[in-house]
């Protein structure tokens, strides 16, 4: 049958995607009998939708449907008929007839009516062979396997119609298919269900080859990684997978090995393209963790498949986004990288030849997004910064942001083309709810766009929106030259993420999240409020979600207090100059001795999300499951979250006794690694606070410096340092840095992998010793400060963070030593090993200002004379506005604009002085108990 050039290959090509035409209810009234049967198929699937949870083989039952939905189905099969009778079958297209034979047939599967399903399909016979578009052969490919699908379901013999579909199946997996594949992956679930007898005969993989199908290498591959998928275990025996993943490696292997000559303009390679299209696709659908594709199928065999198919099929669209996708997963990203270009290269060309219009723009989009994602500087060169091995090894970070710009356009260009040709919308085509953040949340954008959030179409979207929103995201860190182009930048940040999230509203924790933190800093907070009550709804244990919930709820209440009170001290509310200031934290402490605090909403919170992260530990350990890196760090700021809130409630003082609480989880949460370190349990019971004070001359001993002299410190210290042993006992347990004894335990060598997590324990280690640094300061206790401080030198070799904990030490007792301290840890931030790490910088920075401008004083000052002083704050006042620009780590201090504005009063600059001081307070008016970079991935 040779399909006719239609007037509807526009709403072809709408519906191959899974989607309907934006104006489908308006259908009902047309004169159109293609556009009818197109109201019938929406009627059908919303019923689906609604009542059978968007399972689209599904069959009425008396026992479990309602009468009322077995009333719709009736209604709609009655209105079908009336539609077919009114317009004469001459008038009916080829492609119209088959379209309304299998809706009709659908809708009597649906009403579990197989005698009338097998009666309507056995009505129409055809055998499509041309076509007159790209979406004609979509729509065609859609219906057939729909068709087959109904057929065998209705079948006493599903076995036969089945297995003549598949023998026939010529591709499978093309992103422009979604439709199709849907209805591909119905048959394959229901072969492997009869094959298995509905998994209780398990199969193995020569159960599969000696199927008559087997000869066709597109349906083997296609429904053995179907088998693969996680919801399909029950399916096959575990050495299936074993079976399979040696059968694939021999078939391309075999594949390589084929001599084809250098193919000729007129030669036909589509068989190729077809096999290499349809075991990719399938491959990748088996999870969206890359590490489970490599381990069906190793990078290195892929690669060199890949490469030899180029040379058979004029570096095909087809092979070349597979090997960047293989070259991304060998770490090979500079080859990655120019494969792209490549590819990127042809897709143009393809739109020139095509008047605009770019084939297969849903893989197109995918293939953009993942490079976006994969070669985003937060994940390919910053994390590896401090690493021998790079993914990036010749290009460098300004070449590939250059090249993230170019695809970011370029990808916003072909979202936009597919947004019109599968008509959906966004705020930019409604309006109406551009201004609500969570808009998304009580309407439907898309009600003619129905597959569900796990829907590989949606996946895609969702990831393209979101990888626009992460690199702009690395822009608003690292790329903003001024503070316009950082407003823009952080505009589209949560432009991208929201659209995600329109399109994939619950599907994605990940996506969920970010916006969620996007919106508290930009001070959205009751927006941010909402949506991580709606995440932890659907998402209980997404630990990072509760942190920042708490965080965000506490800024709230800052906000509400500081709405009641007129006046505010902003001296009193920096984090840095209430680090040393021992007089007020010493009226604080006697202030909070003196007040009792009911136990308040933060801290329910806090109880809820804490005995959530228990239960969740409880349950991995019992299953025999380890907790991810992530998910332990999570918890454990989690824990110093609930410090922080204990402390803005009842003071510094109160959360001493709680400290080596955080100790003790870190154990806990590490016990697994520490269990595997090598190193004896038993230890001298010395800590190191009883030892040496520090192995680095710039660090002074106490005992030496009078001007330390405890005035102001509580007269009994023999708490304090009994807190300090216990803390240090616990830590050196936890890191395993202990006494080493010979084992008789021959223990295999550590991988590059295990080295670089126990390196990362070390430095969170080091962190929370920072971190019990920074409470002793608070509370005037130096020498405690100190020996904190050794001791995460000791966790960990000496870093910019610990120069920096020095530098604040010594700030106002030595002055020149806290200068030197600061200074190198500028020297160090100009590196490559650190110029990323703008956390760290910040809290550098904001000491110095704190050295040059809060305790320096006239008579006993760093500067040599005004001019030599006004120099130094002109080096501050351009580190301070550069670090401006970078947003959320600077742009958010509130201690940064606090400075500024005293450097410009100083200046005498009195508008920016008006400007910064006013985005002091806006930022000190909301400010939560802990910076929401706490919720940061760790890396």
């Amino acid at each position: 049958m040779f399909i006719e050039s239609s007037p509807h290959d526009k709403y072809m090509g709408v519906l191959s995607l899974s989607s309907f035409p934006k104006n489908v209810l308006d259908f009902q009234e047309s004169q159109d009998f293609f556009q009818q049967i197109i109201f019938v198929d929406y009627q059908l699937m919303l019923i689906i939708q609604h009542e059978f949870s968007g399972k689209i083989f599904a069959q009425s039952s008396p026992s479990r449907t309602s009468e009322i939905t077995m009333e719709k189905i009736s209604d709609l099969i009655t209105y079908a008929q009336s539609v077919d009778a009114n317009y004469s079958s001459a008038n009916k297209s080829s492609y119209e007839k088959l379209y309304f034979v299998v809706v009709l047939a659908h809708l009597y599967h649906l009403s579990s009516d197989s005698e009338g399903c097998q009666e309507t399909l056995r009505s129409i016979k055809f055998n499509v062979k041309e076509f007159d578009s790209q979406n004609q052969a979509d729509f065609i490919a859609y219906v057939t396997a729909r068709y087959h699908a109904l057929r065998g379901g209705s079948s006493s013999d599903s076995y036969s119609s089945w297995i003549d579909y598949l023998v026939n199946l010529k591709q499978y997996g093309s992103k422009s298919m979604v439709a199709a594949n849907d209805w591909n992956d119905v048959i394959f679930k229901n072969m492997l269900v009869l094959l298995s007898s509905n998994g209780s005969s398990p199969l193995r993989f020569r159960d599969l080859l000696s199927q008559i199908f087997s000869d066709n290498a597109c349906s083997l591959v296609a429904i053995a990684n179907f088998a693969m998928r996680p919801e399909n275990e029950k399916y096959i025996l575990k050495e299936f997978r074993v079976d399979y993943i040696s059968f694939l490696a021999e078939l391309l292997t075999n594949k390589i090995k084929q001599a084809v000559e250098f193919p000729n303009a007129s030669s036909d390679d589509k068989l190729d393209l077809e096999f290499v299209e349809s075991l990719y696709e399938s491959l990748n659908d088996i999870s969206s963790h890359r590490p489970v594709i490599t381990y069906f199928l190793k990078p290195s065999l892929s690669k060199k498949f890949l490469i030899n198919m180029t040379e058979k099929t004029y570096q095909s669209q087809i092979v070349l986004l597979n090997l960047v996708r293989t070259l991304i997963d060998a770490n090979e990203f500079d080859e990655a990288m120019g494969a792209f270009k490549t590819y990127a290269t042809y897709v143009e060309k393809d739109a020139q030849q095509n008047k605009g219009q770019t084939p297969n723009i849903l893989e197109v989009i995918d293939v953009y997004a993942t490079c976006l994602y994969d070669f985003n500087p937060l994940r390919s060169i910053i994390p590896d910064s401090n690493s021998e091995s790079k993914k990036f090894k010749y290009n460098t970070l300004e070449s590939v942001v250059d090249d993230l710009n170019l695809f970011a356009k370029s990808l916003i260009v072909y979202l936009q083309k597919f947004t019109s040709i599968a008509e959906l919308s966004y705020d930019a085509e409604l309006g109406t709810f551009a201004d609500n953040p969570l808009s998304f949340l009580f309407h439907r954008y898309n009600t003619n766009f129905l597959p569900s959030d796990k829907s590989k179409i949606v996946r895609i979207l969702s990831k393209a929106w979101f990888s626009l929103g992460q690199f702009y995201h690395y822009l608003t860190i690292y790329g903003s030259a001024d503070a316009g182009i950082l407003q823009a930048n952080i505009s589209r940040v949560l432009l991208y993420y929201k659209n995600c999230l329109i399109i994939n509203s619950t599907g994605s924790s990940l996506y969920l999240f970010n916006y969620a933190w996007a919106l508290a800093q930009t001070q959205a907070l009751n927006p941010a409020v909402r949506l991580c009550k709606f995440i932890l709804k659907r998402y209980p244990e997404s630990f990072k979600t509760w942190n920042l919930l708490v965080l965000v709820s506490s800024a709230l209440e800052q906000e509400a207090s500081s709405q009641e009170s007129t006046a505010k001290n902003f001296d009193r509310s920096t984090i840095l100059d209430s680090l040393v200031d021992e007089e007020k934290s010493k009226g604080e402490q006697d202030k909070y001795k003196a007040t009792h605090v009911a136990t308040t909403q933060l801290e329910k919170f806090i109880e809820d999300a804490l005995n959530i992260a228990g239960l969740y530990m409880v349950k991995n350990r019992q299953n025999g499951v380890a907790l991810t890196f992530q998910a332990k760090y999570e918890i454990l700021q989690l824990k110093m979250t609930e410090l922080a809130v204990w402390e803005a409630n009842q003071g510094v003082e109160y959360i001493l006794e709680s400290v080596v609480e955080i100790f003790a989880l870190y154990r806990e949460l590490f016990q697994e690694s520490i269990e595997d370190s090598g190193f004896n349990r038993t230890f001298s019971g010395i800590s190191r606070a009883e030892g040496r004070w520090s192995h680095r001359p710039s660090v002074m001993d106490p005992a030496d410096v009078s001007v330390m002299a405890s005035k102001d410190k509580p007269k009994d210290k023999t708490l304090a340092k009994q807190r300090i042993l216990r803390l240090s006992q616990v830590a050196q347990e936890s890191s395993g840095k202990l006494h080493r004894t010979p084992s008789k335990v021959l223990r295999a060598p550590k991988t590059a992998a295990a080295v670089a997590s126990k390196q990362d324990e070390e430095l969170i280690l080091q962190e929370i010793w920072l971190w019990t640094a920074s409470i002793y300061l608070k509370l005037g206790l130096l020498e405690e400060a100190e020996q904190c401080i050794v001791e995460a030198e000791t966790v960990q070799k000496p870093n910019v963070k610990t120069f920096t904990y020095l530098g604040l030490l010594t700030s106002k007792s030595r002055k020149f030593l806290s200068l030197q301290e600061y200074e190198r840890s500028l020297e160090v931030f100009h590196t490559l090993q650190e110029r990323y790490n703008k956390k760290a910088y910040g809290t550098t920075l904001l000491g110095m200002c704190k050295l040059f401008i809060t305790d320096d004083q006239i008579d006993n000052s760093l500067f040599i004379s005004s001019k030599d002083r006004d120099a130094g704050l002109i080096r501050l006042k351009n580190y301070l506005e550069q670090y401006s620009l970078c947003w959320p780590y600077g742009a958010n201090s509130p201690e940064l604009w606090y400075y500024l504005s005293t450097i410009y009063e100083k200046f005498d600059d009195k508008v920016l002085y008006k400007k910064a001081l006013w985005k002091c307070v806006e930022l000190e008016t909301t400010r939560p108990v802990r910076s929401y970079a706490v919720c940061d991935d760790f890396y």
